[in-house]
Parts: structure tokens; C-alpha cells; sequence
């Protein structure tokens, strides 16, 4: 039977990839009394899907066949614990005398606890979407951890520190008021979120500039957030503590409404936010009726257009409000008054939020004069 020295691997197994190895082991699925399965509460069928259910979150840059056999090695530790069908590490060998240290004092803690307590624990790493497999990172989630690897310096966090533990309830957090988790659970484990910050040290001069490399496969989203915060680390500091103050104070704005078409730098929770006070049905009827009353009609305050004048009765009161405060500033702000709105058309607003980062009103006016500009010259 091949071990984990066999096959070369030479990574210290997380915390996290022992606890899956003895779920794995524990909760196999032997009630035929002939064939060994995965355990029934994965809802796969072979051992291989049952290992790559957990490859995003415990891989830690091995390949995917790395993985299964690590994995694999790991349950077959814990094979000689329990009769499950499976011959174990080494047959014969006397009842956990494999067992490292580590090994040992998962066991110990768990023995304790039922099977559905143990599955419960291991769901953490799975999350209920799709096949169990973990929705992709938010923006939201990587500004949290970004503002961490910005502002606390930590080039080498480890997974099992009281920091780390910390950085991933707050996480999870946003996973709950996103929608991705239940409340109380984990979306990212501490090993997730660590490969994540050691994906920021990769990008950051700081650390490469002494020869390391950090992890290098940062997606798409990760380097547009770098190339956009990492200079401005207050900046990031000011996103990441609105995003969670929103949280606590904004959970019906933030879950009231379908997802908007757009999504602002400062991520998915803001975003909402700041949609569901433009669409405030009592703000953005006083609103126009200020304006009706200081102007006599209701102008874009882009470009001037006028519903009720081009469309005649079918226009009238017909106009979109915008948020006019910075997005980053929304958890600084709990209130909404009549001066933070702007009353724009259809277009002006689209193209307000039609690119990161979103334009002001002036930007938008400044882009009209400019483009009028031209055409007037040719």
C-alpha cells in the first residue's frame, strides 16, 4: 500500500487535510459488509470524487494526483482505528501504532463526538453549493484579506494562529451576509485563507524582493485588487471595516434584492447597499418632490435630459436616483439625506456604473463636455 513518503510527498500535511483523512476513514461506508465506499453524506461514489471535493481548499499547490494520494495516504492512517472494511496502513500492524502525534490527537478529540458532529465540521470545508464545492472568492472576501496581508505585515501566517482564526469568522461573515454560508459556519478554512494571503506576498515587492516568491497562482481578481489597494492601504482599511460594519447594520439592505447588474471596486456588499438607497421608494419620492418645487421639473443633473418634455405624460415624475457619496463610505454613513442623492436619466446612470471605478456627477458631466467637444471640432 503506498504511504505518503512512497509517492514523494514531502509538504507537511495541514490540520485540516488529517481531520478530512479521518472523516474519510471513520464515516466510510460499509453496510454492505463487501465494498468500501466513501462516506454517503459526500454523495459521490468513488474515493477519487470524494478526495477532489476538497482539492480547492486543501490542496496547497500540489497537482490534483499529489492530492488524492496525500488524502488517501491520510485516510489509510486512520484505517487500522476502525472496522470499516479497509485493511488500513499497514495490516497487522497493532490498532494506531502508526498514528503521528498529530494524528493521534485528532483522534482523541473526536472519538468523542458523534458522526454527524464530525460531518458537520467537515461540511465547513464544503459548503453547500453545487457539489459540495466551494463558491469562487468575492470581491468582498479577498478586500477582508487584502486589508489584512496590507495592514498587519504577516508575509508567513499560519493557518492555526488566533489571527488567522480571527480573519476567517470575519470572512464568513461576509460569506453569510452574501448568502454563500449559514451563519456560524466557516466558508474559508484557516489553510484557504493563508494560501490566499501567501497569493497577496506574491505580488508584493516587499517580500520578493528578498528572493521569495510566495504562491504564485493568484487569479484575475487578486491582481486587479492588488493593482488597486496596495498603494493605499488606508484606503483598503476603510473598505474592509465599512463592508463589516454594513454587515451588522445593513443585513436587510444587503439581502432584500436581487443582484445587480453591476458590482463597484469596493465589492458586492457595498454595491447592494448603495442600490437599495437609490431605490429607497420614501427618499426618492421627497427628492423629486424638492426638486419639483426649487426647479419645476425634474432634469437630469448629467446632462439636462427632461422625461416629461421628450415623452410628454408618460414621462412625468419619471427619473432614477443616484447615490452620490463615495461607495467606500457607506459604512461611515448609516443614513441617507435628500442632499446624498442626484437625480439623473436612464443613461447618465448606466453610465455612471458602467466601469470600476464609477464616475461622480462631475465625471460624468466633465465626460459629456468633452465628447460634445470633439464633435462640435470634427
Amino acid at each position: 500500500m503506498a504511504t505518503v513518503r512512497d509517492i514523494g510527498e514531502t509538504r507537511k500535511r495541514s490540520d485540516d487535510m488529517i481531520l478530512v483523512g479521518y472523516f474519510l476513514s471513520r464515516c466510510t461506508d460499509f453496510s454492505d459488509g463487501k465494498v468500501s465506499r466513501p462516506p454517503t453524506s459526500l454523495g459521490v461514489d468513488s474515493w477519487n470524487g470524494a478526495y477532489d471535493l476538497f482539492f480547492d481548499v486543501l490542496a496547497e499547490g500540489r497537482s490534483l494526483q499529489q492530492f488524492r494520494h496525500t488524502l488517501k495516504g491520510t485516510r489509510d492512517i486512520f484505517d487500522t482505528l476502525f472496522d470499516n472494511g479497509r485493511k488500513g496502513w499497514s495490516e497487522g500492524q497493532k490498532r494506531g501504532s502508526q498514528l503521528s502525534a498529530r494524528d493521534r490527537a485528532v483522534h482523541e478529540h473526536w472519538i468523542r463526538n458523534s458522526d454527524e458532529d464530525l460531518f458537520r465540521k467537515v461540511r465547513e470545508f464544503l459548503v453547500e453549493q453545487g457539489r459540495h464545492r466551494n463558491p469562487d472568492w468575492t470581491r468582498d472576501e479577498l478586500i477582508i484579506a487584502l486589508d489584512y496581508h496590507l495592514n498587519h505585515g504577516n508575509f508567513d501566517p499560519r493557518p492555526q494562529s488566533e489571527e488567522i482564526g480571527e480573519l476567517a469568522q470575519r470572512i464568513a461573515k461576509v460569506g453569510a451576509a452574501l448568502g454563500l454560508i449559514e451563519r456560524g459556519l466557516l466558508l474559508r478554512t484557516p489553510d484557504a485563507i493563508a494560501m490566499k494571503l501567501r497569493n497577496f506576498s506574491s505580488f508584493d515587492p516587499q517580500y520578493t524582493d528578498n528572493g521569495r516568491k510566495g504562491l504564485t497562482n493568484g487569479n484575475r481578481l487578486e491582481v486587479e485588487l492588488w493593482e488597486q489597494f496596495s498603494g493605499r492601504p488606508d484606503e483598503v482599511a476603510r473598505v474592509a471595516n465599512g463592508i463589516l460594519e454594513l454587515i451588522g447594520d445593513s443585513d436587510a439592505e444587503i439581502l432584500a434584492f436581487d443582484e445587480p447588474e453591476f458590482e463597484a471596486s469596493e465589492g458586492r456588499i457595498m454595491t447592494r447597499v448603495h442600490v437599495s438607497r437609490e431605490r429607497n421608494s420614501t427618499l426618492v419620492k421627497k427628492k423629486k418632490y424638492v426638486a419639483l418645487r426649487q426647479h419645476g421639473c425634474l432634469a437630469c443633473e448629467v446632462c439636462g435630459f427632461d422625461f416629461l418634455q421628450t415623452y410628454g405624460e408618460r414621462g412625468r415624475e419619471f427619473i432614477e436616483c443616484h447615490h452620490t457619496l463615495p461607495i467606500s463610505s457607506l459604512g461611515e454613513h448609516g443614513k441617507t439625506n435628500l442632499k446624498d442623492l442626484a437625480l439623473v436619466c436612464s443613461n447618465c446612470h448606466r453610465m455612471i456604473h458602467a466601469r470600476r471605478p464609477w464616475w461622480s456627477i462631475d465625471d460624468a458631466k466633465a465626460a459629456l463636455i468633452g465628447a460634445n467637444g470633439s464633435r462640435a471640432q470634427s
